[in-house]
């Protein structure tokens, strides 16, 4: 059971460790602009804009502008259309696309706390179990708490929505340290297997 034990708190400090370097390093550079976002300025106005409602403000006068010049015209028409207001066009694009990442990251950020508080739980349960002479049970359940906090603390990488992406990198990131310093609290007390245990 000790060699068991060494083995999977050495594979979870390489995991936590390697990972918490990885989120440093999106901190600092991760973020980075494109050089070619120069030339996509409607994008580049998105996402500058820091209220997510404002773009939604701009997201509808565009569109109804755009339905209105479209009510009742053909195809052609349509086409032709867009070539004379592609910038309209293009605003709608980049704003669209801005909302819809600003609302992914959002979902993301939520799951975050959801699925890392749920590694949590099994963590504390599986070394109430684990320290009860449930070893088996109890290290499973363990194990499983920390692959949830490892899966959901990974950092990820996208374009766009700037202000979302820090808060969720911060977030992963505190939680990566969270989950390297609850490792060793749990290897601290079920470091020495109990001598009694059961199935």
């Amino acid at each position: 059971m000790k060699p068991l034990l060494i083995t999977l708190f050495i594979i979870a400090n390489i995991i936590f460790i390697t990972q918490s370097g990885r989120d440093v390093h999106q901190l600092i550079w991760g973020s980075e602009p494109s050089i070619l976002d120069q030339f996509d300025t409607e994008m580049v106005k998105a996402r500058c804009e820091k209220d997510t409602k404002v773009l939604v403000e701009e997201y509808r006068t565009v569109n109804e502008e755009i339905r209105a010049l479209e009510k009742d015209k053909g195809w052609k028409d349509v086409q032709d259309i867009q070539q004379k207001h592609n910038n309209l066009y293009e605003k709608r694009k980049a704003t669209q696309s801005e909302i819809w990442e600003r609302e992914r990251r959002e979902r993301e950020l939520r799951d975050l706390w959801v699925f890392t508080a749920f590694g949590a739980v099994l963590i504390i349960l599986g070394t109430v179990l684990y320290l009860s002479r449930a070893v088996w049970p109890g290290l499973s359940t363990v194990i499983t708490g920390f692959g949830v906090f490892e899966y959901w603390a990974s950092p990820t990488f996208f374009g766009g929505a700037g202000t979302e992406f820090h808060t969720l990198l911060v977030s992963k990131t505190v939680l990566t340290m969270i989950a390297l310093v609850a490792l060793y609290v749990v290897w601290r007390l079920i470091g020495t297997p109990p001598h009694d245990t059961k199935a």
